[in-house]
């Protein structure tokens, strides 16, 4: 009964999203992570299309898009990939994909050459290409930002930064998504343990330092990421209670992100407005 059941949605829902004007897309929606909401918002202004949000890629047989986040291995048969990666190194996509156009990183397009999959030696996170679609002019406020993944919110380290009038600490699952981007503009630097955090932080110009509260954030998706820019970090500076502001500010270092963001746009699968056709 469950595999008619199946069988008849997916009909309903391939006939349902069949239609030009849409761009299908799967993103993790329950969370509320920038990481995952941000999405729909980059495509719909890049493609100039409106997008529809399908469930988990293996219950649709339509083709469905996966961009931002890590979120590689939930691919299908029926997934086209821009920009995705994997979480960490022993992750598999649940199918074989049906065509990869870019990837975050290096390190994800190595475990997809290992699993049979062909990936070109584009990369790049899409929320790279940010400053395409929104550009607001901020004031700075904050000597230093501090973006807590959303499993470290409740830190207590956390807490003795609330009153502070020169330290933001910046929620990366505030429900206006644009809003966090603003809060990042707002800070001179970014201390961060969420990847988007530091992506976004990238995205601006702003520079950011790489931080650890727990064992529950995988270092792999951030190595990915920092070999596709060429940022030289190796690893975290590990927050302790007794971790000072100095011991912060000392890990910051002169860095530029190096990496061809025409070759990312040029390799969307989608066609682009026309404003957005370069960056």
């Amino acid at each position: 009964m469950k595999i008619l059941f199946r069988s008849v949605l997916n009909k309903a829902v391939d006939i349902f999203y069949n239609d030009e004007k849409y761009l299908k897309i799967f993103f993790s929606k329950g969370i509320q992570n920038f990481g995952d909401v941000v999405t729909p918002i980059l495509i719909e202004k890049l493609s100039g299309k409106k997008i529809r949000y399908i469930g988990k890629p293996k219950y649709f047989k339509n083709t469905n898009l996966l961009a931002i986040g890590s979120i590689l291995h939930l691919a299908s048969k029926d997934s086209i990939v821009w920009g995705s990666g994997f979480m960490d190194p022993e992750k598999k996509c649940y199918e074989k994909p049906k065509k990869v156009f870019a990837v975050r990183g290096p390190k994800t397009r190595e475990l997809l050459l290992s699993q049979g999959v062909q990936c070109p030696e584009v990369y790049g996170d899409p929320a790279l290409l940010l400053p395409l679609i929104y550009a607001p002019k901020i004031i700075k406020k904050y000597e230093l930002g501090i973006i807590p993944h959303y499993t470290d919110k409740n830190n207590v380290w956390l807490v003795q930064f609330n009153n502070l009038e020169n330290i933001k600490i910046i929620d990366v699952q505030n429900k206006n998504t644009l809003h966090f981007i603003d809060d990042i503009l707002s800070c001179e630097k970014i201390a961060s343990s969420s990847l988007h955090g530091i992506i976004t932080a990238d995205a601006y110009g702003i520079p950011s330092t790489w931080i650890e509260f727990s064992d529950k954030v995988h270092g792999f998706k951030f190595m990915d990421y920092f070999l596709s820019v060429k940022r030289t970090d190796t690893k975290p500076l590990k927050v302790t209670e007794g971790t000072t502001l100095d011991a912060i500010n000392s890990t910051f270092y002169d860095y530029k992100t190096d990496i061809d963001l025409n070759k990312l746009l040029d390799s969307a699968p989608f066609s682009l407005k026309y404003k957005y056709s370069k960056v």
